[in-house]
């Protein structure tokens, strides 16, 4: 497996294993520890707009607070974050907990 950023990778896995890893992170968690940030579609295209942009990375993240979050940032095609001045950056997510409805994959149905 080469290191470098490959913008064409498949990353497409089947449910089973996604719940799988998400299960085997969540047994671990504490309770009402963060499980999952939700996005809207418009995040993701906001992102995938910009000239270059080849991809998403997403952060874990903290709040001043102390609260976890996740930071979406769009990727060139050699997987360089884009960051400068004209650049955006997502990260007014839909947080679980609280929100969780319709979290299906998880052990929390």
């Amino acid at each position: 497996m080469s290191d470098a950023f490959d913008p064409t990778r498949d990353h497409r896995i089947t449910c089973e294993e996604a719940s799988s890893l998400i299960r085997r992170f969540q047994t671990k968690a504490k309770k009402g520890a963060h499980r999952a940030s939700a996005f809207n579609r418009g995040a993701f295209e906001q992102l995938l707009a910009q000239a270059g942009a080849a991809g998403i990375r997403i952060y874990r993240a903290r709040h001043k607070d102390g609260s976890p979050t996740m930071v979406m940032v769009a990727v060139d095609a050699k997987g360089v974050d884009m960051d400068g001045a004209e650049a955006i950056c997502i990260q007014n997510a839909h947080d679980c907990p609280p929100f969780c409805a319709g979290s299906r994959l998880s052990k929390n149905r």
